[in-house]
């Protein structure tokens, strides 16, 4: 008889955590955004005082929670469908695909869109401003260019 393999899901700086709380594994690979994520997870830990604080990159919603919305995108892009037609069929296709998974992947893939979302909106708002001429856009593209030099 075999023993069943759990499929627990383990902790992402288990035996690789560093002194300061982040995680050793992505700063060695040289992931500097999940190194940086992982610091700042451990700053809002230290600074709630309750071991865990609010982590915009987590998701906390449910499969069914997710399904909701995509039901009111549905219902309310219904109501004009013509316009909305492409709308329509590529929220079936998202309905679809969050319903035939797994909460694990589900938190996986839902928490890397939801990084996805935060980067874009940065993003997003750079250019609308370099569009525009102002300064602070011209600084943060000459800050990066300088980084990325090194």
């Amino acid at each position: 008889m075999t023993k069943k393999r759990s499929h627990s899901k383990r902790p992402e700086n288990a035996g690789n955590a560093a002194p300061d709380g982040s995680s050793t594994k992505s700063a060695a690979t040289g992931n500097k955004s999940d190194a940086a994520k992982n610091k700042r997870s451990a700053a809002k830990n230290k600074n709630t005082g309750k071991g865990k604080g609010v982590d915009p990159d987590r998701l906390a919603l449910s499969k069914n929670d997710i399904l909701q919305f995509c039901d009111r995108a549905l219902k309310k892009w219904q109501q004009d469908p013509i316009p909305n037609a492409r709308n329509i069929a590529a929220m079936i296709a998202v309905r679809t695909g969050v319903f035939f998974s797994d909460e694990v992947s589900l938190q996986a893939i839902w928490s890397e869109i939801i990084s996805w979302v935060y980067q874009m909106l940065y993003e997003n708002a750079q250019a609308q401003a370099r569009q525009e001429n102002q300064e602070w856009a011209k600084t943060f593209s000459k800050i990066k260019k300088i980084n990325f030099k090194k």
